[in-house]
């Protein structure tokens, strides 16, 4: 953790607050409340889901709140009571099966020299957007939302009002260390942080304890979007239309701030309450000013030919990984994987060997294939995509360039 002359000098700063109030020590065990109708969760959790800026606005949060800690907010780690459900805002966030101190017991350890250094993050010192004091304490916990390679997901509820609704996300220092990836986790966590765009996820804040890192993440109401795709084999026009309208437009804000993703693709996308689509990890994101790079990363079905070929590379690899997103999108897998073996995939992507099934409409063959270029300059930019025939098409009237929810 941060010196202790650190930490008083933050704590006379203003900071972001995810409420109007401070954490508590104790939490009493609330009575469970009726389960409300899926229309009432719908708006209870647009309205205690913390909030994401809108398109109108991006620049500010109404997160932010000047606040001054308090003892309170310096409490020592308490393990959190198993079972907290719904509270006076109707919404149950489940029942906690105590999975971060079963993990905690058996897996991780302590981590020495530059590796725990790197890998001691807390936002409340944060140089750029410093937030409050956060800790496990903080919340109340509920349902597991997933499990990932470096640790677990919860739902969970802040203690303190206005009871925001978030998703807490676990990452143990000892696996990332053993990976070699700290520095990548720490790049991903601070690019994330100052990220402000309704279709990229939020990260609020993030904080640590001996073994592992904790992040406070925008809660995706409706879920990953891999699951639906597996569900349905495909989506209809309309909705790949629109999630590409969305995927477009939080590109362009990702490349106005000199961020490439690399990694796009279904896995890494997940839903917001109203089903608009959250660009959710940045495992393989790069800040990169210069805009080229030369590392071989991503998936191997969404690689575009320049990495595949080890050549340099541009944000134009995120405008080749939208053209076998919409493809997958509409036919149910990647345009050029090949189930023999990855070096055939790999030829195909080379070649550019790209078969459209007739049933795509000419407007979505049009857009796939402006997309799918080998010479990246060739490829269609993201505001000629935005523009495209296609897309406007399929955009809600009330909706001038994309961000709305896919029905």
């Amino acid at each position: 953790m941060a010196s202790a002359s650190v930490l008083s000098v933050t704590q006379q700063l203003a900071a972001i607050d995810i409420s109007k109030g401070q954490p508590t020590a104790t939490s009493t065990r609330p009575v469970r409340a009726k389960q409300p109708t899926q229309s009432n969760v719908s708006k209870l959790l647009s309205k205690y889901a913390a909030p994401n800026p809108s398109k109108a606005n991006l620049s500010t949060s109404s997160l932010r709140q000047p606040v001054t800690t308090t003892a309170s907010d310096t409490q020592t780690h308490r393990t959190p009571t198993p079972g907290k459900g719904a509270t006076q805002t109707g919404i149950d966030i489940g029942r906690y099966d105590g999975g971060f101190e079963i993990d905690n017991e058996k897996r991780g350890e302590k981590v020495y020299g530059e590796a725990a250094e790197d890998l001691a993050l807390d936002s409340s010192v944060s140089r750029t957007r410093p937030t409050r004091e956060w800790n496990l304490a903080s919340f109340d916990i509920g349902r597991p939302l997933g499990k990932g390679k470096f640790g677990r997901v919860y739902m969970v509820r802040t203690k303190s009002e206005p009871k925001y609704i978030l998703a807490v996300k676990c990452l143990y220092k000892s696996e990332i260390v053993q990976s070699k990836v700290e520095k990548q986790t720490r790049r991903e966590i601070e690019i994330q942080q100052n990220l402000r765009h309704p279709n990229v996820l939020r990260l609020y804040g993030y904080f640590h304890d001996e073994k592992r890192i904790f992040l406070m993440l925008e809660f995706a109401g409706k879920g990953e979007l891999y699951k639906q795709l597996s569900k349905h084999g495909c989506f209809s026009e309309k909705r790949s239309s629109r999630y590409i309208d969305q995927m477009a437009d939080a590109l362009s804000y990702l490349h106005s701030k000199h961020v490439i993703h690399r990694d796009i693709k279904p896995e890494n996308l997940l839903l917001g309450i109203n089903g608009e689509l959250k660009i959710g990890d940045f495992g393989w994101s790069v800040h990169a000013p210069g805009n080229r790079r030369m590392t071989l990363c991503g998936t191997l079905d969404y690689l575009p030919p320049e990495m595949v070929e080890g050549r340099e590379h541009s944000e134009k690899v995120d405008y080749w990984a939208l053209g076998v997103l919409t493809y997958e999108f509409l036919i149910g897998n990647p345009p050029f994987e090949d189930r023999n073996s990855v070096n055939a995939t790999y030829r195909r992507i080379a070649r550019v060997d790209l078969k459209i099934p007739s049933h795509v409409s000419p407007e979505a063959r049009d857009l796939i294939s402006k997309l799918l270029k080998y010479d990246p300059e060739q490829r269609i930019s993201l505001a000629e995509v935005a523009r495209h025939p296609w897309i406007v098409k399929y955009r809600p009237k009330q909706s001038s360039s994309g961000g709305s929810g896919a029905q």
